[in-house]
């Protein structure tokens, strides 16, 4: 793999863009899984890449930087309502 040089870092993926945007938000890692339909884990490591990326320690310095940075992202991601999974899953439990 090759790596970017320290004088042009790569900017964070829309992916973790949008993790950090939930972050933002108060979503836990846990609901941010449900939502994007990938694993608790995952989530973990796009926090951590995005931290990385944009050079901080923590959630609350990654939000700052991130929305200060934010030009870097591009467009946004959107990954689809919560409330409309919720709503599936609860119909389809209703119906066995």
């Amino acid at each position: 793999m090759r790596r970017s040089p320290k004088s042009h870092p790569r900017p964070p993926t829309a992916r973790e863009c949008a993790t950090l945007e939930r972050l933002a938000r108060g979503m836990t890692h846990k609901m941010i899984a449900f939502e994007f339909g990938i694993s608790i884990n995952t989530v973990g490591n796009l926090a951590a890449n995005a931290y990385k990326k944009l050079g901080v320690h923590g959630a609350a310095a990654a939000v700052h930087a991130h929305r200060d940075a934010h030009f870097y992202c591009g467009t946004r991601v959107g990954f689809g309502p919560i409330r409309e999974r919720l709503q599936a899953s609860r119909s389809a439990s209703s119906c066995r």
